[in-house]
């Protein structure tokens, strides 16, 4: 239809184009912007999920008054299916094919040209993640499974972010994963030039818009067993306010949303990370953390958990450290004093850095990405 380079993809997001907001809005604009670079994007502006607040007050009230079970109320078949329909309105004349970001609010919809699909994980993953499965009704549940089995299973390529997504998205969704791909992630930030630590700070930082999801109460625990011992420590916290008792401590300081669409905040950020000594994430719920792989541009290593995506993000003992779950507060102290004491906390610097920047790089993800897209258009022509 079109020459390679010039092929045309419509862009379907949910969300605003915007790098600030967190994680998933940073991996929106750089898939976004990737994709620009190698096809001709028609972006039709973000398509909002619509809510129906009567369905969203019942769900609550089976849920948390009534203590029944309740209907997945976010894709429920009104949802859905409003969704699938906006889709179909779009104008598609002259278009190559479709490139969905995220997966579960689309997948009501049966595209007639072919499509792709970013996400990193599966609804199942996804709901077992946050949810409890004897909070709502099974038939409900399994139809949404059912709906995204076949989204996923018609794609020509389903891009997972990590290879743990893709791996539980097979074993849930009982797919062979023929077109399922790692595409990997990139930071939100460009790598500084090198490791600038000065040897002496031991500045722990904390990013999270949700504090007590990502463990911030349990890495205040382990501050307070080591601030009396390390009177050098040092606590940043970014995003989310912490729990109003942290404020009476020495030592910790709330800095807030550092956003990075704004030159002040971006700023402010790089300075805080170009000094950090460990980014601690105990984290509870979570697929891919951007922030770990951000961390490490910087050569900071994390302390983080061994579960979900991180193990592919963060070498236990060698670019950081991983904790199994449930984690307390006395693991997290137990790795920072390691840090401290290690004779090869530099090694681990140099490490975290060098794996980061060499695997985690948006233009990396762009460039596996077209060539994937590419490859299957010239197959589906053939």
């Amino acid at each position: 239809m079109h020459h390679s380079s010039h092929r045309r993809l419509l862009y379907i997001s949910h969300l605003p184009r915007t790098p600030s907001g967190g994680g998933v809005y940073a991996v929106s604009w750089n898939i976004a912007k990737t994709l620009e670079s190698n096809f001709q994007i028609l972006d039709p502006g973000h398509i909002e999920t619509p809510v129906s607040s009567f369905d969203a007050v019942v769900s609550k009230i089976r849920r948390r008054v009534l203590r029944l079970p309740s209907n997945f109320h976010s894709f429920s078949p009104f949802v859905l299916n409003s969704i699938s329909g906006r889709l179909e309105q779009l104008p598609k004349n002259d278009i190559d094919a479709l490139f969905f970001r995220s997966s579960t609010r689309w997948c009501a919809y049966r595209p007639k040209l072919p499509y792709f699909v970013h996400t990193d994980v599966c609804f199942h993953t996804f709901f077992h993640n946050t949810f409890s499965e004897r909070d709502f009704h099974k038939q409900d549940i399994q139809r949404i499974y059912a709906l995204e089995r076949e989204f996923m299973a018609n794609a020509q390529i389903v891009f997972f972010e990590s290879e743990w997504g893709l791996q539980k998205a097979k074993a849930a969704l009982q797919l062979d994963g023929v077109n399922f791909r790692v595409a990997h992630n990139g930071g939100g930030l460009v790598p500084p030039d090198s490791d600038t630590w000065d040897g002496k700070s031991q500045k722990l930082v904390t990013i999270a818009k949700d504090f007590k999801q990502k463990g911030g109460d349990l890495v205040f625990e382990a501050f307070k067993i080591l601030k009396p011992r390390y009177p050098n420590l040092e606590w940043h916290i970014i995003g989310g306010k912490p729990l109003e008792s942290t404020a009476s401590m020495p030592g910790i300081h709330y800095e807030g949303f550092l956003r990075p669409s704004v030159a002040e905040e971006l700023q402010r950020f790089r300075n805080l990370m170009e000094n950090a000594f460990l980014l601690v994430h105990p984290t509870r719920e979570d697929t891919n953390p951007l922030v770990l792989i951000e961390a490490a541009y910087f050569g900071c290593p994390s302390i983080s958990v061994r579960d979900f995506a991180i193990p592919e993000l963060v070498l236990d003992n060698q670019t950081g450290y991983l904790i199994d779950r449930p984690v307390t507060a006395f693991d997290i102290a137990q790795k920072i004093e390691e840090a401290i004491l290690s004779p090869n906390y530099r090694t681990m610097r140099h490490e975290a850095r060098n794996y980061s920047t060499r695997h985690f790089t948006w233009q990396a993800t762009g460039v596996l990405i077209a060539a994937e897209i590419h490859a299957a258009l010239e197959k589906s022509k053939s």
